[in-house]
C-alpha cells in the first residue's frame, strides 16, 4: 500500500519534487500495489529502481540528495582508482564541459588497458577521438543506444575513441546544445517523441552542431556512421586515367628554350590535358613516367596535347598525339606515360 501525501517535499536521487498522484485523472491519496497510478510533479525523470521518499520539509529533501551524492561519488571513487592514497594529491578541479570530456576519455583509456599519464603525443595523434551526446527517452533505450555506438569502435579497422561527453534523458536543451559545441560533438536522439524544443533547435544551426534523431536504430546507426567518417582525416586516393607509350620523340628549338614532343600511343583509358571531371568534381590530372619499370619521375603536368595538328583536351585509348610536358624534356622512346589524378577522400568508418 501506498501513502501518499499532496505537495509534501519527495526526494529522489538528485532531485526533490512536490507530487500529486492521480488515478483516471482523479488526485488520490492511497494506491494499493499494482494499481495504475500517475506521478504529477517530477521536476526530472528518475531512473528505473530510484527510490521515492516523502519528507517533512525541503532543507531535509535537499540535505538527504547531498548525503547521498556524497556516498555515491566516494564509492565511485573508489571502485575506479586503486592507487596509494597517501601519494595523491588534488591541484586542480576541473569542472563543466571540460571535466567531462577528460573524465570520459581516461575512462576509455582505462578500459583499454592504458595509463592516461603514460599515453604519448604521437599515440594520441593516431587515435581518431570522436566526441557524441546521446538523448533518449528512456535508461534502458540511452543504454542500448550508447552500445550501439561505442561498438562502431570495436568493430572498426581504424583506431576510434568514441566518446560520450554527455548521456542522458530527454529532448535537447540549449545547454546540451552549448556543451555539443564546445567538446566537437555530435547530437544523437533516440525514440524522442513530442515537440522539440525550439530554441535548442535554432541554437545548433546557429552554431553547426549536428542533430541526428530517428526511432529506427538501424537508421541512427547508418547516419552515425556517416558523421563518424567526418572526424577521420582524408586520405590521398590515386586514380589512373590512361597509359601510352613513347613511339616517337620530336625536338622543337624555338626563340625561348628548347621543348621536346613525346608521339605517343595510348593504349589504356584516356589522356587528359589538365582536368578530369568526376561525380566529386574536377581534378587536376598529372603525368608520371616509367622507364625499365621504374617510376623516373611523377607529378608533371601537360603544357599541350596535340592530335593531328590540333589542340585537344583528351585522348582516347587506340588513339595517337603529341604530349608535351611543362619543364621537362627527358622523355625516351618506350617510356610509359600515365595520367592520373589524386583525389582526398574519407575514410569508411
Amino acid at each position: 500500500m501506498l501513502t501518499v501525501y499532496p505537495f509534501k517535499p519527495y526526494y529522489t536521487n538528485k532531485q526533490f519534487h512536490a507530487l500529486v498522484v492521480t488515478v483516471n485523472n482523479k488526485s488520490v491519496k492511497r494506491a494499493s500495489p499494482s494499481q495504475p497510478i500517475r506521478i504529477v510533479g517530477l521536476k526530472s525523470l528518475p531512473k528505473a529502481g530510484d527510490p521515492i521518499v516523502c519528507v517533512k520539509s525541503e532543507e531535509i529533501a535537499k540535505a538527504l540528495i547531498a548525503k547521498r551524492e556524497a556516498i555515491l561519488f566516494t564509492n565511485d571513487t573508489s571502485n575506479s582508482y586503486r592507487a596509494d592514497d597517501s601519494k595523491a594529491k588534488l591541484d586542480v578541479i576541473v569542472t563543466g564541459g571540460a571535466s567531462k570530456k577528460g573524465f570520459m576519455a581516461n575512462n576509455v583509456l582505462k578500459r583499454f588497458g592504458l595509463d592516461a599519464a603514460s599515453v604519448k603525443d604521437e599515440v594520441e595523434d593516431e587515435q581518431i577521438r570522436i566526441p557524441v551526446l546521446l538523448k533518449a527517452d528512456a535508461d534502458g533505450t540511452l543504454a542500448a543506444l550508447r552500445d550501439t555506438l561505442l561498438a562502431i569502435q570495436d568493430e572498426s579497422k581504424l583506431d576510434l575513441c568514441i566518446d560520450p561527453v554527455e548521456v542522458s534523458i530527454g529532448h535537447v536543451t540549449p545547454t546540451d546544445v552549448n556543451l555539443a559545441a564546445e567538446s566537437g560533438a555530435a547530437i544523437f536522439c533516440f525514440n524522442l517523441k513530442g515537440t522539440k524544443d525550439k530554441t535548442a533547435m535554432s541554437l545548433a544551426a546557429s552554431n553547426n552542431v549536428e542533430i541526428r534523431s530517428h526511432d529506427v536504430i538501424y537508421h541512427l546507426l547508418d547516419e552515425a556512421k556517416d558523421v563518424f567518417a567526418s572526424y577521420c582525416p582524408a586520405t590521398p586516393v590515386e586514380k589512373i586515367h590512361g597509359v601510352a607509350k613513347v613511339q616517337a620523340v620530336f625536338d622543337i628549338n624555338n626563340n625561348k628554350d628548347a621543348e621536346r614532343v613525346a608521339g605517343l600511343m595510348v593504349n589504356e583509358g584516356r589522356l587528359y590535358l589538365d582536368k578530369f571531371k568526376s561525380d566529386s568534381g574536377s581534378l587536376d590530372c598529372e603525368y608520371r613516367i616509367k622507364r625499365d619499370k621504374r617510376i623516373l619521375v611523377d607529378g608533371l603536368k601537360a603544357k599541350s596535347l596535340r592530335r593531328e595538328k590540333e589542340e585537344v583536351k583528351d585522348v582516347r585509348r587506340g588513339e595517337e598525339c603529341g604530349l608535351n610536358l611543362l619543364d621537362y624534356i627527358d622523355v625516351e622512346e618506350g617510356d610509359i606515360i600515365e595520367c592520373y589524378s589524386v583525389e582526398m577522400k574519407r575514410m569508411f568508418v
